[in-house]
């Protein structure tokens, strides 16, 4: 017993680099802070159409707050999806476009830590990275955004503008959102 506990502090004193600790798989996922912008953002913009339909449809907010929330709150997932989506696919992009080797951390893992020169293409592809991941988060939010405000309003106007409110209220979100999904699968 006493001796995996001095075997474990060994294991500790040794301070790890910068490469030794790098996520490998990093590459896959989108910032933490950019998922939460996501979602802040899609929140936020669930909120249009309730403003919409209980101001110009009169549909007061107290009796219609569970079609608002239900239908918001979904609106809002499809939203985080999208951006989401659109995010990674336009990391992706970039990067191919750019030439960017951010295998190259992998490589790393596998090479001799003493490898100066690959340390320091590795803290360049990472900087770029950074660089890629914040275009793709302001492209992704614009794009989402003016896609389903637009899609919101021709289709609220134009397309169910002979329904009954809730009806209209329910299909225009749900159909924005759901074609904002859709147009951001579509655009790898």
């Amino acid at each position: 017993g006493e001796m995996s506990g001095v075997a474990r502090k060994e294991f500790r004193t040794k301070r790890k680099e910068d490469w030794e600790t790098l996520d490998v798989n990093a590459d896959n996922r989108l910032p933490a802070s950019h998922r939460l912008l996501f979602l802040i953002n899609s929140l936020a913009l669930s909120a249009a159409p309730v403003y919409l339909f209980s101001q110009i449809f009169d549909m007061p907010i107290p009796e219609n707050a569970v079609l608002f929330g239900g239908v918001s709150v979904v609106s809002a997932v499809m939203l985080t999806m999208a951006c989401q989506v659109r995010s990674k696919g336009l990391v992706a992009r970039l990067i191919n476009k750019r030439g960017i080797e951010l295998k190259s951390s992998i490589e790393l893992k596998v090479k001799d830590s003493t490898d100066e020169k690959a340390k320091l293409r590795l803290k360049a592809a990472e900087k770029q990275r950074s660089e890629i991941d914040k275009e793709a988060l302001a492209l992704a939010l614009s794009t989402t955004n003016a896609y389903f405000l637009f899609l919101l309003v021709a289709i609220t106007f134009f397309v169910l503008r002979n329904s009954a409110p809730t009806v209209n209220f329910v299909g225009s979100t749900m159909s924005s959102g759901i074609l904002v999904v859709y147009l951001a699968s579509r655009s790898k």
